[in-house]
């Protein structure tokens, strides 16, 4: 979340800079990145997983889900190379979580920890073994950070 945080912070301050002087397309180009980049920021912190004696509360851009345990009546796995997708099936429908997700594996364990053993596939429990962590994105991220402070030095100087 820091990394995507630090860009969208530095678009802001493109936005400004290109704002004060820049060409129109230039001003609708950062504009439009900055507005999707702060939308996909706001929803990734407003997303929380809170754990009770009772069952599991998902909180996702302002709409708040909440399971009793004994609702949840599945949780599998499937992973595709180095995605690992977990479907949580319950009986008000299905929810569908991936290792993007910070602390994802802890997140798995505490539900796998809190259903019947026959609610979890053997294969969640492999995976707990030995997770796959995503680290691509977040080294992806701190590049674009990278670009976008050598955008703002070179603008800075050009002006």
């Amino acid at each position: 979340m820091v990394p995507f945080a630090a860009a969208v912070l530095l678009l802001l301050v493109l936005m400004i800079m290109t704002l004060v002087s820049g060409a129109l397309w230039e001003k609708i180009l950062i504009a439009i990145l900055f507005a999707l980049s702060f939308i996909v920021a706001v929803e990734s912190a407003e997303r929380k997983f809170t754990f009770s004696e009772e069952g599991l509360s998902l909180r996702k851009f302002f709409r708040t889900k909440q399971f009793s345990w004994s609702e949840i009546t599945h949780l599998g796995i499937v992973v595709l190379r180095n995605k690992a997708y977990f479907l949580l099936t319950t009986t008000k429908g299905f929810y569908i979580l991936s290792n993007m997700l910070e602390k994802h594996t802890e997140l798995v364990r505490s539900i796998a920890g809190k259903l019947d053993g026959e609610k979890v596939e053997p294969d969640i429990n492999q995976y707990l073994e030995h997770p796959i962590e995503r680290m691509s994105t977040v080294v992806l991220m701190w590049v674009a950070v990278v670009v976008l402070v050598a955008i703002i030095i070179h603008k800075s100087i050009a002006s």
